[in-house]
């Protein structure tokens, strides 16, 4: 058993696939399928149910899943600890993110400071950022939806307020401002139950005794700018995320009190200077 055969099983678990796991590792699939394959013959046994949508773990494979994570999360805290002692000159750093936008300005203002740090930055949803940082799978995340957790330490990045989505044709959109009750009027589009954007919507409709049944659900942000810019419904999106599709409107919501508040987050017991640094830097809106 060789440590690049079990570092493949791990990030081929973690990943739900060989081809991301593949990129992840910047191996060829190929190679990477072959470390796998000669891990499951020389004990005989079968790590991945393999499917047509993908792979899942056996129950063999979830037990050594866990291993794994341990066993990786305590050689990234070895280098940790070794790197603090350096001056920032080089290192690696993993981030997850449920959005681009906010992470990829953290890292360009952090790599501007630390040119010689490769930071790896992948995204998921925000429950599957914050298993990731406590698994200890990756480093930090920038996400919306922190969990209360002793273990983790966190700062606030950005606070942003929600703002109505209109197609550019909509009657509504040469409006300054918008009320809740009167956006409730029109076709409204819903993303999906774990967006966090949709349970913020969510309370404020329910604050003002507003029932809204949505004509459409998609999921993701881009989903929902595409469907209301095709004029199928109208949509709320935080202010920060809205990239400026002349072919929709977005118009604040007056009487809206919700604002998305997105986080950096890491464990609390890691040290590190790398994760210090990255921590240290502002990104306007916290």
């Amino acid at each position: 058993m060789q440590h690049a055969q079990l570092r493949a099983f791990h990030a081929v678990a973690e990943h739900g696939g060989f081809s991301r796991a593949a990129q992840a590792l910047h191996l060829t699939q190929p190679a990477l399928s072959d470390h796998v394959r000669r891990l499951e013959q020389e004990f005989g046994v079968t790590l991945f149910h393999r499917r047509a949508r993908g792979v899942e773990p056996t129950e063999l494979g979830r037990r050594l899943l866990i291993v794994t994570r341990q066993m990786f999360g305590c050689e990234r805290a070895a280098r940790d600890i070794l790197a603090s002692a350096g001056a920032l000159a080089s290192g690696t750093l993993s981030l997850a993110a449920d959005a681009p936008d906010l992470a990829i300005k953290l890292v360009a203002a952090f790599r501007a400071l630390h040119p010689g740090i490769v930071v790896t930055l992948g995204i998921a949803n925000a429950q599957s950022c914050m298993e990731r940082v406590l698994s200890n799978t990756v480093d930090a995340a920038v996400t919306a939806a922190l969990q209360v957790d002793n273990r983790l330490q966190s700062r606030v990045l950005r606070r942003e307020p929600l703002v109505a989505m209109l197609p550019a044709a909509s009657k509504l959109a040469g409006r300054r401002k918008l009320l809740l009750a009167e956006l409730a009027q029109e076709a409204f589009i819903f993303r999906e139950e774990r967006s966090v954007t949709q349970r913020l919507l969510e309370e404020e409709l329910a604050r003002h005794g507003l029932r809204v049944d949505p004509v459409l659900l998609v999921e993701g942000r881009e989903a929902l700018e595409e469907a209301v810019a095709h004029g199928l419904g109208v949509g709320v999106i935080a202010r920060a995320e809205f990239n400026g599709d002349r072919r929709i409107r977005a118009i604040p919501l007056d009487d809206c009190g919700s604002e998305m508040v997105e986080y950096l987050v890491r464990l609390a017991q890691q040290p590190s200077r790398l994760l210090d640094a990255l921590f240290e830097i502002d990104v306007g809106g916290g």
